[in-house]
């Protein structure tokens, strides 16, 4: 007979898997040929990390679960591997230990330069930070601000270069202070 679920718990599960989900699913990724493979062991991976999930014990890190799954999910890309064992695209299991722990450690990284450049971003008045973006992002561009604002797209253009290069050195302040 099993447990009623605790909906409490469940919810914590759900939030928690949800929010890493896609940084697990890299991981897995990064060990398997295919994204239908990954695709079938996310779903393992998934029930496993439910099923395991009364043993988790959070710490007052905010990747715990993140590592946590990882461990799962390389338990299940092995068991996966062993299934597939004929296959000649198969990896060494320590070639998907190394594949995983260096798709883990890249995304560490990756969400402290995220944060990183977030606090660099929230750092500049809404006109510089609207003009930045809209040089990397769908929506606003460089020409329809310079129109709106009676420029020269040139002289936004250069505006924009400059900040991105104050981007990229507040990032590196940061990173380098061990912010964000």
């Amino acid at each position: 007979m099993t447990e009623p679920i605790n909906a409490d718990r469940y919810e914590q599960f759900v939030a928690l898997f949800a929010r890493h989900e896609r940084a697990v699913r890299a991981v897995v990724r990064s060990t398997l040929p295919s994204s239908q493979d990954a695709d079938e062991v996310m779903q393992e991976v998934g029930l496993a990390c439910w099923h395991k999930f009364s043993d988790f014990e959070a710490d007052s890190s905010q990747d715990a679960f993140f590592k946590w799954a990882c461990v799962i999910a390389r338990f299940e890309v092995l068991k996966y591997r062993r299934k597939c064992a004929r296959d000649r695209l198969v990896l060494s299991e320590e070639t998907i230990r190394l594949l995983s722990v260096d798709a883990e450690d890249r995304h560490v990284v990756a969400e402290r330069e995220r944060h990183a450049l977030e606090d660099c971003l929230n750092g500049l008045s809404p006109a510089d930070r609207r003009l930045l973006l809209s040089v990397h992002t769908r929506g606003d561009s460089v020409a329809d601000i310079a129109r709106q604002l009676g420029q020269r797209a040139r002289r936004l253009y250069s505006r924009a270069n400059k900040l991105r290069d104050l981007m990229g050195e507040c990032v590196q302040r940061k990173l380098a202070a061990g912010g964000a």
